[in-house]
């Protein structure tokens, strides 16, 4: 008999120490998701834009125009590359997403050229050849009242 109560004892030991092992797994996580709930920024991805007036004589017809825009955040105006294609105006950065080099634009190769990697990217910015593995940064264009607003993230 005192088999049975010795193995009765340690199977009941085992099976609390499970529960326990549980129990404290099963809290650690919630606590490590309520934990994240709680410090979580609202929205970290968040861009704040200002809109700026752009004059009619600074759009392009057609093609790339390098424009330069004047800014109460920064001390120097800057340059932003304003691109119409099918109807439509974009405004990129010509900022090169390698390294930061100013990229140039080619209007024999309409392509915008990096000249310090030989990163090179299409008229939409996309990536065609270099290192460079993401496309330029595209930055908000609004039209109201037949005028054109460009954002500046400040």
């Amino acid at each position: 008999m005192s088999i049975d109560n010795n193995f009765n004892e340690t199977t009941r030991r085992a099976f609390l120490k499970r529960v326990v092992k549980f129990l404290f797994s099963f809290s650690s996580i919630f606590l490590v998701i309520l934990g994240l709930i709680i410090f979580k920024p609202s929205n970290p991805r968040r861009k704040e834009y200002k809109f700026y007036y752009v004059s009619e004589d600074k759009i392009p017809r057609e093609g790339v125009k390098k424009i330069e825009i004047e800014t109460e955040n920064f001390h120097k105006p800057l340059k932003v590359f304003l691109v119409r294609t099918e109807g439509s105006i974009i405004a990129l950065s010509p900022v090169c997403t390698h390294l930061g080099c100013f990229v140039n634009y080619d209007r024999n190769s309409t392509e915008f050229i990096c000249p310090c990697h030989g990163g090179k990217y299409d008229i939409n910015g996309n990536v065609i050849a270099g290192p460079p593995k993401e496309p330029l940064l595209r930055l908000p264009v609004k039209i109201e009242n037949e005028k054109v607003y460009l954002g500046i993230k400040i």
